[in-house]
């Protein structure tokens, strides 16, 4: 995971021990925490396309020996 990923559930974390009930965070926290969860889903996604098929021909030669 990401350092801010991290750094927001380790705050939540602490927060819920305490039973808080009230959280905030700056603006730049909150753009940094939307980024790495941009590139995470971005990430996710690519790896769940599946690939552009390929234009190439395939040749298959089989041979049946002495069959």
């Amino acid at each position: 995971m990401s350092v801010h990923i991290n750094r927001f559930v380790d705050r939540l974390r602490a927060l819920e021990a305490r039973n808080v009930k009230e959280f905030s965070c700056s603006i730049q926290d909150a753009r940094d925490l939307h980024r790495d969860i941009t590139k995470l889903l971005n990430a996710l996604t690519a790896t769940q396309t599946p690939p552009e098929p390929k234009d190439e021909d395939t040749t298959v030669v089989m041979r049946g020996g002495a069959f």
